[in-house]
C-alpha cells in the first residue's frame, strides 16, 4: 500500500470534522451520511483508512499559504534566499529570510494548523484502534506507524516554536480547548517515548507495494536525529519509553541502522533525486508525492497529491520547450555561499546546484536572482505531471532520511568507525578522505545533505552565535547576483532563538494561557 489519499479519505475528513466541532444538539440527530464517527471505526478496512488519513498529513504544504519546511529551512538558513518573483509576490516567505517574522504570518500559521491536524488524527486513531475488529498484527503494526508519526509531527513543532501544548489524546469539551504550553523537556521527551515504543512494533522491510509507510530503521534514525538536536540546543539527553538516551543509546541506535537495516549509499549521487531513485536502497524514509490523482483545485490544494515545493524552487525559464525544465515561481534561490562550500571537483554541486548557465532559452529574472537555483528538487521535465493542473501535481518525492545522513549521525556520535563512515560518503563521489573531524563531518552534512531543509537545524544545534555568524550577511553580493546588494541582507536575531513565532490567533484564543515566543 503506497500512502496515498484516496476518494474515501474525504468521508473520513468529514468524521474527523464532525467529531471536532459538531454540536451536542447535532450529534443526537441521525446521521445523514451513512460514515460518521460514531460508526466509522468498525473493521480493518476503517482502520487502513484511518492511517492512511494520519499519514497524508505529512506532505501538506499548504494548509495557510505555501509552507514546504524543508524549504523555508533551507531559506531560514544560509543557503537560500526567499525569491519569488518581486519583492511583493510573497512577502510571509521573505520575512523568514529576513529573520523577520510578524507573528500574524500566514505561512507560519500553515505550519501550526497542519502539524496540530496531524496530531489529533493520530490521538484519534490511538484512542479508536482497540475497539476496531482487526488482525492483531495490523493493530500492532499501525500503533507502532501513528506513534512515529505523532513523534515525527511533535518534533518538527519543538524546532520551529518550541513552546507547544502537548496533546496526547483528543479534546473532548470545549472546556479543555485552553492547553498550556508545554516545556521543551516535556515534548522532546514524549517524542522519545513515541519513538521507542514505536520501534518494536514496525516492519525491518517494507514491501514496494507499501513504499511509504514507515520502518523499523526509519524510527531508529530518527531518533538518532532527535538526540543530536535536543542535545546541541538543550544540553539534555532523551528520556522515553522508560529509559534515557544518551549519546552512546543514540549511537547504538544509528550503529544499527548501519550494521543490519540493508541500505547503502547510491553508486551515483543524482540518482538519489531521480524518479529510479525513489525508495532506492540509499532511502530510510520519505515522503511520497504523486501526479496520479489528478488535482485541480487550487482553494484546496492539500487534497491532491503534489509536492508543490517543486513548482515553487523552479525555474522562470521563459521557454520550456527548449529546457530540461518547466517553468517554476524562482522561490528559494542559492546562496554563494553555499555554492563555494563545495570543493573543487565535487560532483554534488552539480548535483545540487542549477546554474543559470545551464539555459538556452533565458529567464525570467526574480526577486534575489543569484543565478543558482536547486536541482534536487525542482521542475524537472522528468517528472512532468501526466494530468492535472501542472503547478498542482508535482510527484518528486521528499527524501527525508538518507543513509548517508546516518553514517554522518554516527561520526558525529562518536563511532570507533567516524573515519570509515565519512570515508564513505566522501568516497562515494570520488573525494579523497579527510580527518573524521566535528568540524569535517558537519562541513559534510551542508554539501552532502545541502537544499533538502537540515542545514538550518544543524546550525542551530551548534549554537546561536554558530547560526548567527553564518546567516548574518551584510553588504555582499555574489558574482551573478542581481539587485541591490541590501536586498541579500539578512541578520540572524540571537533573541528568537531561531525559533518562529507562535501564530497570534493561537494567542488570542488562548485566554492568555500561551506566551508569545522571545523577541516577538
Amino acid at each position: 500500500m503506497k500512502i496515498k489519499i484516496i476518494n474515501k479519505i474525504s468521508l473520513l475528513a468529514l468524521a474527523f470534522f464532525l467529531a471536532a466541532s459538531c454540536s451536542q444538539d447535532f450529534l443526537d440527530k441521525q446521521p445523514l451520511d451513512q460514515r460518521v464517527e460514531s460508526n466509522f471505526y468498525q473493521t480493518q478496512s476503517d482502520a487502513e483508512e484511518a492511517l492512511v488519513a494520519v499519514y497524508d498529513v505529512i506532505g501538506w504544504n499548504t494548509v495557510v499559504g505555501f509552507h514546504s519546511l524543508p524549504m523555508f529551512a533551507d531559506i531560514a538558513s544560509d543557503d537560500s534566499y526567499a525569491g519569488g518573483a518581486s519583492r511583493n509576490d510573497a512577502p510571509n516567505i521573505i520575512e523568514v529570510d529576513q529573520h523577520n517574522i510578524r507573528t500574524t504570518n500566514g505561512e507560519i500559521l500553515g505550519f501550526w494548523k497542519k502539524y496540530y491536524t496531524g496530531i489529533y488524527r493520530a490521538n484519534l486513531y490511538l484512542e479508536k484502534i482497540d475497539g476496531i475488529d482487526a488482525d492483531p498484527a495490523f493493530i500492532t503494526r499501525s500503533i507502532a506507524e501513528v506513534k512515529f508519526i505523532r513523534a515525527y509531527y511533535y518534533f518538527d513543532l519543538l524546532r520551529l516554536f518550541e513552546n507547544v501544548p502537548l496533546l496526547t489524546e483528543t479534546l473532548k469539551s470545549q472546556s479543555e480547548y485552553s492547553q498550556p504550553q508545554a516545556s521543551p523537556e516535556q515534548i522532546y521527551n514524549q517524542v522519545a517515548t513515541d519513538l521507542v515504543e514505536a520501534i518494536p512494533g514496525l516492519p525491518e522491510v517494507i514491501p514496494a507495494t507499501e513504499n511509504g509507510r514507515v520502518s523499523k530503521w526509519a524510527a531508529k534514525a530518527l531518533l538518532g536525529r532527535v538526540y543530536l538536536y535536543v542535545n546541541g540546543v538543550y544540553g539534555a539527553n532523551l528520556n522515553g519509553g522508560g529509559k534515557t538516551i544518551g549519546q552512546a543509546e543514540a549511537l547504538a541506535e544509528v550503529e544499527d541502522v548501519i550494521a543490519n537495516g540493508g541500505y547503502s549509499l547510491l553508486d551515483n549521487f543524482a540518482a538519489n533525486f531521480s524518479k529510479d531513485g525513489e525508495f532506492s536502497v540509499e532511502s530510510v524514509f520519505e515522503i511520497s508525492y504523486s501526479d496520479a490523482r489528478p488535482w485541480y483545485d487550487w482553494g484546496y490544494i492539500q487534497g491532491g497529491e503534489g509536492n508543490i515545493a517543486v513548482q515553487m524552487q523552479g525555474p522562470r525559464v521563459d521557454d520550456p520547450g527548449l529546457e530540461a525544465y518547466e517553468r517554476g515561481w524562482s522561490f528559494s534561490p542559492v546562496t554563494q555561499s553555499l555554492y563555494d562550500a563545495f570543493e573543487d571537483g565535487d560532483p554534488r554541486r552539480e548535483a545540487t546546484i542549477l546554474h543559470q548557465d545551464e539555459f538556452v532559452g533565458g529567464l525570467t529574472i526574480g526577486y534575489q536572482h543569484t543565478g543558482y537555483f536547486t536541482k534536487k528538487y525542482t521542475t524537472t521535465k522528468e517528472y512532468k505531471p501526466a494530468e492535472g493542473q501542472l503547478e498542482l501535481n508535482w510527484g518528486n518525492n521528499y527524501r527525508v532520511i538518507r543513509y548517508s545522513d546516518v553514517l554522518l549521525m554516527a561520526a558525529e556520535l562518536g563511532s570507533p568507525n567516524a573515519q570509515d563512515y565519512l570515508d564513505q560518503v566522501r568516497g562515494r563521489v570520488g573525494l579523497p578522505s579527510a580527518p573524521a573531524t566535528l568540524d569535517n563531518i558537519y562541513q559534510e552534512r551542508r554539501v552532502e545533505l545541502a537544499l533538502e531543509g537540515h542545514r538550518y537545524f544543524d546550525l542551530l544545534r551548534r549554537g546561536l552565535d554558530v547560526a548567527e555568524n553564518a546567516i548574518s550577511v551584510s553588504g555582499e553580493i555574489g558574482p551573478l547576483y542581481q539587485g541591490d546588494a541590501q536586498e541579500f541582507d539578512v541578520v540572524f536575531k540571537p533573541v528568537n532563538k531561531g525559533l518562529f513565532p507562535i501564530p497570534q490567533t493561537e494567542v488570542d484564543i488562548s485566554n492568555g494561557v500561551y506566551n508569545q515566543n522571545a523577541g516577538y
